[in-house]
């Protein structure tokens, strides 16, 4: 580590850590209750972001842009821009899994998601897009997979190093979604989407849980990344007392 870096890493120790009382509580593996309370610590101190550590904000947290093809209702893929995301500040762990000989870590999160997004449905075989607004409330369980390595510094002190992860989703109720009425008009009135809504119809809850799991999965990308940002930082000790 260069000497300016370790430098900053100091300095923002040294203020923004201790003036929180830090970010952490370091729980043993297997203690969920204290996972789950360091957890909370973590997300109260983090959801507005830490620029100086890599730690970006979650909550709200902002997706520019995400494509979604729904090919098997007649070719119609959405493409959500400006997706606001709320609720992950108060996420809850579900279940911790941590084997340390195979170094890898199963992390299930539980969390009440409200998501508003700009949207455009698209037509690709008519080159037609019709845009409008989507809403959507929901119960998800996003599951990350993922290794991890420990790494000793030059003074002895162990590092977690968070490898490349794995994000799924399922959807723990019936979620609720919304277009705005303009665009529903547009699109019952169209006769080139005909076949793909009758299509629609028949997996209505299935479509909409799909849809609603990629944003989740894209934006878990960012809490596990923040993860991985503070790991760079803490001592392995900080986050468990039997590592």
């Amino acid at each position: 580590m260069k000497t300016c870096e370790v430098f900053l890493l100091l300095v923002f120790s040294t203020s923004a850590l201790s003036d929180t009382g830090g970010l952490l509580r370091s729980c043993k593996i297997k203690d969920i209750e204290c996972l789950s309370k360091s957890t909370e610590q973590f997300l109260e101190k983090t959801c507005k972001g830490i620029p100086e550590a890599d730690i970006r904000a979650i909550d709200p947290l902002v997706i520019p842009a995400l494509d979604y093809a729904a090919e098997d209702i007649g070719g119609v893929s959405l493409h959500f821009t400006n997706i606001n995301i709320s609720g992950l500040k108060n996420q809850k762990i579900s279940d911790f899994q941590m084997d340390k000989d195979k170094m890898s870590v199963v992390l299930k999160l539980n969390v009440d998601l409200n998501i508003v997004s700009e949207l455009d449905v698209k037509l690709t075989e008519h080159s037609k897009i019709f845009s409008g607004t989507y809403k959507a409330k929901a119960t998800t369980l996003a599951t990350a997979n993922y290794n991890y390595d420990l790494r000793n510094n030059d003074k002895g002190v162990r590092y977690f190093e968070v490898l490349p992860e794995t994000i799924t989703c399922s959807i723990v109720q019936k979620p609720e979604v919304s277009l705005n009425d303009e665009l529903v008009q547009a699109l019952n009135k169209d006769e080139h989407i005909k076949e793909g809504i009758v299509k629609y119809e028949k997996k209505r809850d299935e479509y909409k849980e799909r849809a609603i799991c990629k944003i989740v999965q894209k934006a878990y990308e960012t809490v596990i990344h923040n993860i991985r940002a503070a790991a760079k930082f803490l001592p392995a000790e900080d986050f468990f007392q039997d590592i």
